[in-house]
């Protein structure tokens, strides 16, 4: 039996931008997010007029492994032990 795994990385990295409200702020926040990442939290202060935002981003770039196996369960065990450390397993295809 053939499983295929897909894997992201589960790093993540904290962004931090300005704005005279919430909405440019947000722009501005966007603005910073580098290809192949996505935004996945974004927190608002505000102090004297000027709005802050706080986003955590995380890479967007799921990667394929694929392992064979005897069975279903001898397949999973060979798929989770190739997530490498600091991945992880998003789903499973069983071909």
């Amino acid at each position: 039996m053939r499983l295929i795994g897909t894997i992201r990385p589960t790093a993540r990295t904290e962004l931090v931008a300005e704005g005279h409200d919430r909405g440019s702020a947000y722009e501005a926040l966007e603005a910073l997010v580098p290809a192949g990442h996505e935004l996945i939290q974004a927190h608002f202060s505000m102090k004297a007029g000027v709005t802050t935002v706080r986003g955590t981003i995380r890479p967007d770039r799921p990667e394929t492994i694929e392992v064979e196996g005897a069975d279903y369960a001898a397949a999973n065990a060979a798929l989770e032990a190739q997530v490498p450390e600091g991945y992880v397993l998003l789903g499973r295809t069983i071909i």
